[in-house]
């Protein structure tokens, strides 16, 4: 029965992502979206921007990924092997598809504001959305103890609201890219974790 509702909620998640896609290839921005974004703009300052920046910066892909190696090698190092290659197989398809899923989507970025040139040209699915997404949850979903993956949910979430909010402080994303991007690194995550529950750890 879990099971059957982890499927369910992973397939749910996929499905909202598919449906985003279509309505943003064919109709365009989600109404509203620009009026949140010039909304962010304005509301923050020098200040509010340059923290943005840097969260941008600690959560992109490099910092993101040292991150990763130290927490897959306290799950090596406890013996763990099945949750180890459920951490790899999670997280690493989630980073190598996710550039695959921009270009075919090929939604490109917001143009409200010049964007810096390091950054690729479309932005559906948001990166910085599915890779922090994705660590999260195969975080929360590996803890054993109840308490420990309570705490990690809480903490996970503010980092995720966090990430998300620079990126719209930034102009580097829509809204929609953000949700997107959550929710297709939910959805993977909870297919594989449903996929190889049950087994040894």
């Amino acid at each position: 029965m879990r099971r059957s509702s982890g499927l369910s909620l992973a397939t749910l998640s996929a499905g909202i992502v598919a449906v985003l896609a279509v309505w943003i290839a064919e109709v365009g921005p989600v109404p509203g979206e620009q009026r949140v974004l010039i909304w962010f703009h304005d509301a923050g300052g020098t200040t509010v921007e340059r923290l943005a920046q840097l969260t941008n910066d600690i959560t992109d892909l490099a910092p993101l990924a040292a991150l990763t190696g130290v927490l897959l090698t306290v799950v090596l190092a406890l013996r763990r092997w099945v949750d180890a290659a459920v951490f790899v197989v999670g997280v690493g398809v989630v980073w190598a598809v996710n550039p695959l899923l921009k270009e075919i989507v090929g939604r490109s970025r917001p143009d409200l504001w010049p964007l810096p040139e390091t950054v690729s040209q479309y932005g559906f699915p948001a990166g910085h959305a599915a890779d922090t997404a994705a660590v999260v949850a195969i975080v929360v979903l590996l803890l054993r103890v109840r308490r420990r993956q309570v705490i990690w949910l809480a903490v996970g979430a503010v980092v995720l609201v966090i990430v998300g909010l620079s990126q719209l402080v930034l102009g580097l994303h829509y809204p929609s890219d953000l949700v997107a991007g959550w929710l297709w690194a939910f959805a993977w995550i909870g297919f594989v974790h449903n996929m190889t529950k049950g087994g040894p750890g």
